[in-house]
């Protein structure tokens, strides 16, 4: 194959590998065409009664869109939708109802003042997540309507606010009112943003932080800004829905957005299918339409409801009603042929074709990496005690040792995973002992983990751009045509098709990828054939050799150890029994007695 351009081979490269989950498009499409018929279908049909009802459903399903990005895409447990829901709808009758300013300053400062209240959410996002976060935002969503009441002064209170505006709901076009066709276009389009969102860098980005934060961290990014990032995203289209909500009922009452408001968001999610495009729509209709329209007489019980609704699904449909379809389809259509990733197309470059790929190389003046006087202490237990290290750029080190003699804790130590209590870590001659996680890796710095950090909501080849979206060096031709090969024939499959293995395989190629100039590999080798070592053991040869890559291995085969590595280093009890090259080191009589009749340590 003829290898194109940089500029023209990166592109591709993006371009192929950004395809996102099969069914997506099929979702969001599906979801389009529901909104758009459920309400084209009463207008036509003249039924006021039930385009009502539907332009108000479609206002939720918003809403419980960007519930579902919290939720699923970004990992946050937030209890705190209706709130941005009602203080961006009250904002709107306070100006244009109340105060009587025009409409359209009135929308304005509804959006800014919901999106305010997005990002007052986000703060904490920075600090903590998961149901801890949840906890803060039942705060807001309790308290705003006891707000609304006890400021009757600018609220009105008990009254409410009178919103009417004719022009908006006068019929302009084939029987659309304006605010007809702005809730239909605001309907559709969250649902294209949402699945935009996904195929995009910041998207796969949230997904990780959710999934895994150390993973965001090494691979150059704060989860903490990626969590409030995805608030202030659901703030915007939370506060969309809720400027025209006045407009839509014509009266807004404090009763009106009640705790239960938010509980009803979060169980349209759940109900409908988490992390599913059309998830939302679904558990929307069916939270909103059963109890409010079906059973309008047991409306007073709508949260016993919710509860009975959601108990019921998660026993019968545990992924939701759309996850649980789409995954039993999935079962049925999957293909009983593996999937395969191969590093074969890396391991067949051409000496020299990579030599060029990092914008700034190693400089062989400083050391990769040197550890002086390392000391980490966890309770009473010393998992440093006083090591000292350094490797030589463009080489590889092995680091060995017992279970629990320290490897991994240096590796944490080294990628500002874990802090030192005391002593001194540089990278390149850079001090790097009390930086961010995510500015080493910034670094150039890349590293896997124990336990393979493979995201099984995005398909293979999204796994693998995660790592070209953290690149930020210059890849040559040959390395862009490289990983096109690996990726093209992978098409959509997902990493829980890929053997253990192979899982293996593809969190080191994503770290390949994100074009290091330092690699910490974290027992790379567990769980692999002997075929697979020897590849393995080629790939790390590669990437010494002709990509000018320096590789520290802690690894349990001391066979593949010795053969790789250019120096070894000993640790034993968080302490460094011998260090140097092979041949020396095994001649030392501690490391014998370490290891003495034993293949592995």
């Amino acid at each position: 194959m003829m290898v194109a351009k940089r500029v023209g081979a990166s592109q591709s490269l993006r371009d192929t590998v950004s395809c996102g989950l099969p069914g997506w498009a099929n979702e969001t499409r599906l979801g389009a065409v529901l909104i758009i018929a459920s309400i084209v279908v009463p207008v036509f049909a003249g039924s006021s009664y039930w385009l009502h009802i539907l332009l108000l459903v479609n206002l939720y399903v918003v809403v419980a869109v960007c519930q579902n990005l919290l939720l699923a895409d970004a990992g946050q447990v937030s209890f705190g939708q209706g709130a941005v829901f009602g203080v961006a709808a009250y904002t709107v009758g306070i100006v244009s109802g109340l105060n009587g300013y025009p409409l359209e300053l009135g929308l304005l400062a509804g959006l800014v003042a919901g999106i305010a209240l997005g990002l007052l959410f986000a703060l904490p996002a920075l600090r903590v997540k998961g149901f801890y976060l949840g906890f803060v935002t039942i705060a807001a969503a309790t308290v705003m309507p006891e707000m609304l009441n006890a400021f009757s002064d600018v609220t009105n209170g008990i009254n409410g606010i009178s919103l009417r505006v004719r022009w908006l709901q006068q019929p302009w076009v084939l029987g659309f009112s304006p605010l007809v066709l702005a809730i239909m276009t605001l309907g559709v389009g969250i649902l294209f943003a949402h699945d935009f969102l996904r195929r995009t860098s910041v998207g796969r980005l949230m997904r990780v932080a959710a999934s895994s934060p150390e993973t965001a961290l090494t691979l150059g990014h704060r989860p903490g800004v990626v969590r409030s990032l995805a608030f202030l995203i659901a703030a915007v289209g939370t506060s969309l829905a809720g400027v025209l909500y006045g407009p839509l009922l014509g009266f807004l009452s404090p009763d009106a957005f009640h705790f239960d408001l938010s509980i009803f968001f979060f169980f349209a999610v759940i109900v409908g299918g988490s992390g599913r495009l059309l998830g939302p729509l679904v558990g929307t209709a069916i939270l909103y339409l059963v109890p409010n329209v079906l059973l309008v007489d047991l409306v007073e019980y709508r949260l016993v409801g919710y509860g009975v609704t959601a108990l019921l699904i998660m026993l019968l449909f545990p992924d939701g009603v759309v996850g649980t379809i789409a995954r039993r389809i999935r079962l049925q259509s999957a293909s009983t042929r593996p999937a395969l990733l191969s590093s074969g197309p890396l391991l067949e470059m051409r000496p020299g074709q990579g030599a060029a790929w990092q914008e700034n190389g190693n400089d062989a003046a400083e050391a990769a990496v040197k550890v002086i006087g390392a000391r980490r202490r966890y309770g009473q237990v010393i998992a440093l005690d006083g090591v000292d290290l350094d490797v030589a750029p463009g080489t590889i080190h092995g680091l060995v040792g017992p279970n629990g003699s320290g490897k991994t804790t240096l590796l944490n130590v080294l990628s500002g995973l874990s802090r030192l209590d005391s002593g001194t870590v540089s990278l390149f001659g850079v001090r790097a002992d009390a930086m961010h996680a995510s500015a080493i890796a910034r670094l150039g710095v890349a590293r896997t983990f124990q336990t393979p950090r493979i995201f099984d909501d995005l398909t293979v080849r999204e796994n693998l751009q995660l790592g070209l979206d953290a690149n930020r060096g210059t890849k040559d031709e040959a390395f862009i045509a490289a990983f096109e090969a690996i990726t093209k024939p992978l098409a959509d499959c997902r990493p829980d098709e890929l053997p253990h293995a192979q899982r293996r395989m593809l969190e080191l190629l994503r770290c390949i990828a994100t074009g290091p100039r330092l690699l910490f590999l974290d027992e790379p080798a567990a769980g692999l054939s002997g075929e697979e070592r020897k590849r393995f053991a080629e790939l790390l040869r590669l990437l010494r050799d002709e990509l000018d890559l320096t590789v520290v291995l802690v690894e349990h085969d001391l066979a593949l150890v010795w053969r790789l590595a250019d120096e070894i280093t000993v640790l034993d009890a968080g302490r460094v029994v011998e260090s140097g090259v092979p041949d020396k080191v095994v001649e030392n009589p501690a490391v014998q007695k370490l290891f003495w009749g034993e293949r592995d340590a």
